[in-house]
Order: structure tokens, then sequence, then C-alpha cells
């Protein structure tokens, strides 16, 4: 098993299959990196990349350091350099899932030289700050009180078809605690993402399902970037549009030849 050690000294577990350009698979707050393989992409990336399967603080094998300065953005931002820097990596290309949308782009308007390309799965929905307090006032309560219970409810009644149980059960071994610090860090990140998207010129893609983003915001997001594209799977909403690898892949490949290479 590989680690390395972040700035604040959590060991960090990733894990490389297959041989190319350089690709950082990155999760969401649910979860392990391991999900990359369960959904059905690992075996088709690695013919082609450096899969870099990346345990993200709080995480599979990884530290699960407590509060949210251990949780909050800079820190995760600062995880994938510090990944970057102990494999010895100029640049790579990112693929982040959910939440991990959020760490790409921080990371490459940051960091600009070291992504080559950034692939977000998922939505990107605005918020005013006083609509994230409200709802960091409503998840941490419900997170204490039923852990994942209750947005595994809201994700199957969003979804046409039941979200897998498979996935259910990836997702309920998942610390709730650092999704719960995680949330608790948001009123404090002191950045907005959608106010970093002109900044940043990583030709990105994001893929979206239909129902996760019913307004399409996604599609006005990519608007916004020097080279930013949105692809949309019909009927499907955030935890299903992920899992379908079969219509996903195709539309990622073509992208990540392009520009990861």
């Amino acid at each position: 098993m590989a680690f390395l050690t972040a700035a604040d000294g959590a060991r960090l577990h990733y894990k490389i299959e297959g041989e190319g350009p350089p690709l950082i698979l990155h999760t969401g707050s649910g979860c392990d990196a391991e999900l990359w393989r369960a959904a059905g992409y690992v075996d088709s990336l690695a013919t082609s990349y450096r899969c870099i399967l990346f345990d993200h603080r709080g995480h599979g094998l990884s530290d699960k350091p407590r509060g949210p300065e251990a949780n909050h953005i800079n820190r995760y931002v600062a995880d994938v350099v510090a990944l970057l820097d102990h494999l010895g990596l100029e640049h790579a290309a990112f693929w982040g899932y959910s939440a991990g949308i959020s760490v790409g782009l921080k990371v490459a308007q940051e960091n600009p030289t070291r992504i080559t390309a950034l692939v977000g799965s998922g939505g990107l929905g605005k918020t005013t700050p006083e609509q994230l307090c409200q709802i960091v006032a409503r998840r941490v309560p419900e997170l204490r009180e039923h852990g994942w219970e209750k947005m595994l409810a809201r994700f199957d009644d969003q979804e046409p078809e039941p979200v897998p149980e498979w996935m259910k059960a990836r997702i309920r071994v998942t610390d709730t605690q650092q999704f719960i610090d995680w949330f608790l860090a948001l009123p404090d990140w002191e950045w907005n993402e959608w106010e970093s998207l002109g900044q940043v010129v990583a030709p990105t893609l994001f893929v979206t399902g239909e129902l996760e983003d019913p307004g399409d915001e996604t599609a006005t997001a990519a608007a916004l970037m020097p080279n930013g594209t949105r692809f949309r799977i019909p009927g499907q909403g955030h935890i299903n549009a992920f899992l379908k690898s079969r219509q996903v892949l195709p539309q990622v490949s073509a992208f990540l030849a392009k520009h990861a290479s």
C-alpha cells in the first residue's frame, strides 16, 4: 500500500494502475477511491492512463482528521498538490466526482500549470451565502441523528431507478464525521467556485445528470470558462448519472485523448 504525508501530518492513501499520462481520480464526500473500479471506470481508463486512485482525507485507508479546519477545501487542495509533488509529477489530469469538482476547480485555478485537463461528474448550482448557511444548519443535525440515511432517501427520490444497494453500502461505511466537518467548514471557504470559473484555463468537461441539475446551471458554468463544456445524461440524478459508465466513458475518453496527453 502506498501513502504520502500531508502538510498537517495526515497519512493519505493512493493506488496507481495503468500506464500513460497521469490521471487523478478523486471522489466526493461518500465512498473510497475503489468506487471508480466498482462503477466500471478503472479497467477502461488504465489502458491509456496512469490512474491515481486517491483516498482523500477522511476516506478509505487515509487518515480521518477531525474538525472543520482539517476538512477545509484548502486542505483538500493542498493534498492534491502534495500528491503531485510526492509522485514527482509536474502536471496531471484530474477527474472529480461530486464535492471533488470543487477541489479540482480550486486546484486548477490556483495551480494552472499542474492540471492538464479537468473533468467533473456532477452539477454546479448557485447558492447565496444565506442559502449556504441554511443548508449547513439543516444537514449537520440530520447527519448527526440519521447518518447517511436521509441523504440516501433523497437520492432515491431523485432517481427514476433506485440507487443500487452496493453503492448505498459503500456510502454507509464512509466516515460521517468527515462530511459533517466538511459542511461546517463551508461558510469559511472564502472562495466562490462560480467566481473562479473564468480563471480556470484548463480544458474542462462537466458530466451532469439531467435530474440533478434541472435548470442546467452547469451549462451556464461551462460557458463562463475559457475552455469549458458540459455533457448531460438524460433522465438520471446525481448518483446514477455517475454510475452510467458506459455512457460517460466515451465522452470523457475522447476529451482526455484531446487534452490530457
